[in-house]
């Protein structure tokens, strides 16, 4: 059986009979034809990596990006875009929503498979399993809690949201609203509702009275 799996998401069968091609010597493959289908094969396969197609009828890739980040069963899920739409802002509203990579199509092979291998190997987003330390805290992603010493110590799934994007988002400032998009879902939540996010955080996880930064005027920046 092999060790890692990929989901890839897209309405062309040829796309995505060629994608298996490319990776089906290395690692499992899954397949889903839209994003609907995607949202389902994610919670029932648990891939390590999801390669995303954005233009598709209906769901397009970025809902569907959305979508798997704002499940905590999904959430944690590395996703690379793959597109032939070529503007800039593209890219980068992809990148807000959660993805962790964005290649262009036509795609060379072996750069595509370097990409998603360096994913799988952590130098990328957070894979199934992984633990990161924090100071003396152990996060521990699959279980939503935090390891101190003998103490464990639940996340909730806001908390568990709010602290993987800080990770996989290190050294960068994040806005209230970039942090709003991806880890919130109601549009009615205020500034203070994340403010008190995060006040929690630091006293689940006392390093981040110090690792979690308040950027006045601008909004939080992780520094490990």
């Amino acid at each position: 059986m092999r060790e890692h799996k990929l989901l890839v998401v897209d309405d062309d069968p040829e796309n995505r009979d060629m994608l298996a091609d490319i990776f089906s010597d290395e690692y499992e493959i899954v397949q889903a034809r839209n994003g609907l289908e995607a949202l389902d094969m994610a919670v029932e396969h648990k891939p390590h990596l999801v390669l995303l197609d954005i233009l598709m009828p209906g769901m397009d890739g970025f809902q569907t990006c959305l979508r798997l980040r704002r499940n905590k069963d999904t959430q944690n899920i590395p996703i690379i875009f793959l597109t032939s739409k070529t503007e800039p802002e593209s890219e980068t509203f992809g990148l807000e929503l959660g993805a962790d990579d964005f290649v262009m199509k036509p795609f060379n092979k072996e750069v595509l498979r370097a990409r998603v291998k360096r994913r799988l190997t952590g130098g990328g987003g957070i894979a199934p399993g992984e633990e990161t330390v924090l100071g003396d805290c152990t996060v521990q992603w699959e279980r939503q809690e935090v390891q101190r010493g003998k103490l464990r110590i639940p996340l909730t799934a806001k908390e568990i949201g709010m602290l993987r994007l800080f990770v996989e988002n290190q050294g960068r400032v994040l806005t209230r609203e970039t942090i709003l998009d991806r880890v919130w879902s109601e549009r009615y939540i205020t500034d203070r509702t994340i403010d008190s996010h995060i006040k929690e955080l630091r006293k689940k996880i006392p390093p981040l009275v110090k690792m979690l930064k308040t950027v006045y005027g601008s909004g939080y920046r992780l520094d490990i």
